[in-house]
């Protein structure tokens, strides 16, 4: 509609008697004449790993505040209840104007089914299509860096079982950091679970029963370090005195446990309105799209969202004894 499109060159004077009169007329867009019109749909297609994820849900909310200012109707597929092929699929013979992969492995994708169709990625590598990242090396790194600060040297880690690049990335960033501080990395101490709270649960079960035990833990994601908290509760282990726990994302939940977890916060909402906007200016200029080459090349050079470290309960300075049995 003319008032809520942002690209509309319209006087204001013009534009609000416009808008007076398509209310007291009770005036409805269509949209599927503006579609047959424009040779478009207005409609978007994002395809996500896990509805069930907060995280997931916050960087779908970036993305559709964009679209739907734009006028654009937003299509959401979830790849854990059907396979993101399959969704991509139904997406494109619904004649969608582009869609957004959010971690659910782009490159495994048929290429032929993606020729021609406008494509942006996120939290995924890929040479292919454009896309917008968060800096998941730098969110483990900044775990690894505030455990260290606090005397930790027995480290434990809980990641995905899946092949999820972001999460891959933050695992990396923590190891690597950990080994230049000169501190060992256990095998069984490093723990591959869904990317859910009954992953961590599980995860943390088994880690507390090790001897010595870990005194920090790196969760790959909050939903992980949620359970893992709640396990240590469970068994009367006393957070931050004898365990710290970090996780990475800052969903909302973080706070409404006790004590509240310290985490890695990544900007969802901006990773999603981002790679809306971006996906907007391909469908808008599809001239403009640069070719495989130089996509590489703008990929490699395109600085990742920056993540910070948010300090709260569940991570403290490592127990004198803790420390002289752990490593």
């Amino acid at each position: 509609m003319l008032g809520k499109h942002p690209r509309a060159r319209v006087a204001a004077a013009t534009r609000q008697r416009i808008l007076d009169a398509a209310e007291a007329l009770g005036y409805r867009p269509n949209v599927v004449a503006r579609s047959l019109a424009r040779g478009r749909s207005f409609a978007l297609g994002v395809i996500v790993p896990d509805l069930r994820n907060p995280f997931v849900m916050d960087v779908v909310a970036g993305a559709e505040r964009v679209a739907s200012s734009a006028g654009y109707a937003v299509l959401l597929c979830d790849q854990s209840a059907r396979p993101a092929a399959a969704h991509l699929e139904t997406l494109l013979a619904r004649q969608i104007d582009g869609v957004l992969l959010d971690a659910v492995g782009a490159a495994t994708l048929p290429v032929e089914a993606l020729r021609g169709v406008n494509v942006v990625l996120i939290d995924e590598p890929a040479n292919e299509w454009p896309g917008v990242s968060s800096d998941a090396l730098g969110a483990g790194a900044l775990a690894a860096e505030h455990l260290l600060e606090l005397g930790h040297r027995a480290f434990a880690f809980i990641g995905p079982a899946s092949d999820v690049h972001a999460l891959r990335m933050r695992e990396r960033g923590f190891v690597r950091r950990v080994r230049e501080a000169g501190c060992a990395v256990s095998s069984e101490r490093w723990r591959r679970v869904p990317a859910s709270v009954q992953g961590g649960l599980d995860a943390m079960r088994a880690l507390l029963a090790l001897q010595p035990r870990p005194t920090a833990v790196f969760c790959a994601n909050d939903l992980i370090a949620i359970g893992a908290v709640k396990q240590c509760l469970t068994q009367g282990v006393a957070l931050p005195r004898e365990l710290s726990v970090v996780g990475c994302d800052d969903i909302d939940m973080a706070r409404l446990i006790t004590p509240e977890l310290t985490t890695v916060a990544v900007p969802a909402r901006e990773l999603g309105a981002r790679a809306a906007r971006l996906l907007l200016s391909h469908i808008d200029h599809p001239e403009a799209i640069p070719e495989r080459s130089v996509l590489s090349a703008r990929r490699a050079l395109a600085k990742p969202l920056p993540v910070r470290l948010v300090r709260r309960g569940t991570s403290g300075p490592v127990a004198e004894r803790a420390a002289s049995a752990g490593v």
